[in-house]
């Protein structure tokens, strides 16, 4: 059955505010259908229940985001920019992809997508060679994937976002700094630290 933009929009925005004020364990597909202001009968005739409305949710999410990189990645010129259609797709999803990121299964697949934009050389394609070695590649790996993914959520979570080119310039920027440079650290060691 073809689905009607319209009634897709509200209950999308109807899923994005209830997620947000109960929570996914506290939902029931009547709380949806309320708020959208659409017929029960109207909701099942698209969606078996709302584990397959949040399954609908992600799949379209990740389906998208991957569409958007591989259009990148055929297009050699542009691999250097991986980051902005990544920030670009979630800006333009922002409110969904803020409540899906807290769901673990979620958040597990966004870092396996965000593990093969590594490993496709797109983020540490200015790596210096003689440092490759010095910690172990998992490690290394997990360490730039935690930090653009956890970048990624501290963006999300934030009352007023940046917007996509500042939060793309921060990313850009901490490729290239120690987190020394980051946090601005000189003189700082021998303060005591309180508890």
């Amino acid at each position: 059955m073809k689905r009607n933009t319209q009634t897709d929009s509200k209950i999308k925005k109807s899923f994005i505010k209830l997620m947000e004020d109960k929570g996914f364990e506290n939902l029931s597909v009547s709380d949806i259908t309320d708020n959208a202001k659409v017929n029960r009968s109207t909701f099942y005739a698209h969606y078996d229940d709302k584990f397959d409305l949040l399954q609908h949710y992600e799949d379209d999410t990740l389906k998208s985001l991957g569409q958007t990189l591989n259009k990148v990645l055929r297009d050699k010129t542009k691999r250097d920019s991986v980051i902005e259609p990544i920030i670009g797709y979630i800006e333009s999803e922002f409110d969904l992809v803020k409540i899906l990121i807290k769901i673990p299964s979620f958040e597990d697949k966004i870092r396996n997508v965000l593990r093969q934009v590594v490993d496709q050389g797109l983020y540490l394609d200015k790596g210096n060679d003689e440092t490759v070695n010095l910690i172990p590649s998992d490690y290394a790996y997990e360490i730039v994937v935690s930090g653009l993914l956890n970048t990624i959520k501290y963006w999300l979570s934030k009352d007023h976002p940046e917007d996509q080119d500042t939060i793309i310039d921060i990313i850009m920027k901490t490729r290239y700094l120690s987190p020394y440079d980051l946090l601005g650290v000189d003189d700082q060691f021998g303060n005591t630290i309180k508890v």
